[in-house]
């Protein structure tokens, strides 16, 4: 089969959106012959890359608006940037389609429900997604983000509200053979129309060992709990920071390191500061994703009180290395963990109530070392349910079983 993909963010050896954007592009390739289209800025990571580990059945095209060509792709520009790509990328795609005869078109990302995609009108099959951007914590959650973080989740909780009757939107998901979607909250997200279309289906997957052994702690060691992600107001690095605080005054000795920069960093600080805990934060810029595993296998567990994450890779790369989570009842890192190898946090109170429960799992997991132990080894066997080799393939499967029950319902309605 010949596949179209379309991939803004794609980049090998990377995280997040780009390193989805690649390996479904690389997992899809086993099997299939893959061209992908993604956005001029990702050229001088994916070239080299390819130059050392050629994939026959892959081949990489590069597309920007040329009124947009001059423009920096960062966290200010990307929204526009892309929302002009999505436009462009149809008459792209059509020319293209015309060359290659592409068997069907997958969109992948960025991979939120907001944005439209029109490769549903080439006039072959389209796969819409996985789609996230329904998750969110309540407005009781967020009090203490501040400045232009604050300013942020209002456009976002405004922008999800306004895309239920974006009529650009709605086009592309009519045009959609299938939706697919990371969480039942994204689903519940969509135009009502298309709600009962879409399936869910976590679009991130792993790369397991078997090897891995958890890191056991003696009694007379701290708990060592690591954070890892962009400092973002919603991901929650204030959450956990003042968690650890309450934790330390409760006498655990407990050793943190917070993994990662963004717009946050400089309040982070503050914060730590002002709560007395600055010199007890282990502070670390962001480093190379092969370096960020080697950590994983030096901590005790992995502390991440996200408000809205679609996915999570953080959570399932933790878990992989013998990490027991923490984490909030809430977006895509509850979805991925289970009650054996997290404990998840209620989100029906207030922050005061979410830093307590916090703070309670971190002492449930220094006063009992057992029980951490059996939850860390829990949570390599269920990261192993998540391998890549059977995400990106597995989608096409899955889809596949699902149109077949659909049609045969449609079938049996009509006898």
């Amino acid at each position: 089969m010949k596949i179209l993909l379309s991939a803004f963010a794609c980049a090998p050896n990377t995280g997040s959106e780009p390193g989805v954007g690649w390996r479904w592009a690389i997992e899809l390739a086993k099997q299939h012959e893959v061209v992908v289209v993604t956005d001029a800025t990702r050229r001088h990571l994916i070239e080299p890359f390819l130059a050392e580990h050629p994939v026959t059945s892959l081949r990489v095209l590069y597309f920007r608006p040329s009124c947009l060509r001059s423009t920096p792709l960062n966290s200010w520009t990307a929204q526009l940037l892309y929302t002009a790509w999505q436009f462009g990328l149809w008459e792209f795609a059509k020319r293209l389609h015309r060359v290659e005869k592409f068997d069907v078109a997958m969109h992948v990302t960025y991979g939120v429900f907001r944005h439209p995609s029109f490769l549903g009108y080439l006039g072959i099959p389209f796969v819409f997604g996985p789609l996230g951007g329904g998750e969110d914590a309540p407005w009781r959650l967020k009090r203490s983000i501040r400045g232009r973080e604050k300013i942020k989740e209002l456009l976002r909780a405004a922008l999800n509200k306004v895309s239920l009757v974006d009529p650009f939107l709605w086009i592309a998901f009519a045009g959609a053979s299938s939706i697919l979607v990371k969480t039942q909250d994204t689903q519940n997200a969509l135009p009502w129309p298309f709600r009962r279309r879409a399936l869910v289906y976590p679009e991130i997957g792993i790369d397991t060992s078997p090897t891995v052994v958890p890191c056991t702690r003696s009694a007379d060691q701290p708990l060592r709990v690591l954070f890892a992600g962009r400092l973002l107001g919603w991901k929650g690095a204030h959450l956990a920071i003042r968690a650890v605080a309450l934790a330390r005054a409760r006498g655990i000795p407990v050793d943190f390191t917070l993994v990662g920069r963004g717009p946050c960093e400089q309040e982070l600080h503050r914060l730590s500061e002002s709560l007395g805990e600055h010199g007890n934060v282990n502070w670390i810029s962001q480093i190379p994703q092969q370096e960020l595993f080697a950590l994983y296998g030096t901590m005790h567990c992995f502390l991440f009180p996200s408000l809205h994450d679609s996915s999570g890779n953080v959570v399932l790369e933790a878990q992989a290395n013998g990490l027991p989570v923490i984490c909030l009842e809430v977006g895509g890192p509850a979805t991925l963990v289970t009650d054996e190898s997290a404990i998840v946090i209620s989100i029906n109170g207030d922050e005061t109530s979410v830093i307590e429960g916090l703070a309670g799992a971190l002492q449930k997991f220094f006063e009992n070392e057992g029980q951490r132990l059996e939850m860390a080894k829990a949570a390599i066997l269920h990261a192993a349910s998540f391998a890549w080799n059977d995400r990106a393939l597995g989608a096409l499967k899955t889809l596949s079983a699902h149109s077949a029950e659909v049609n045969g319902q449609r079938s049996l309605e009509k006898t």
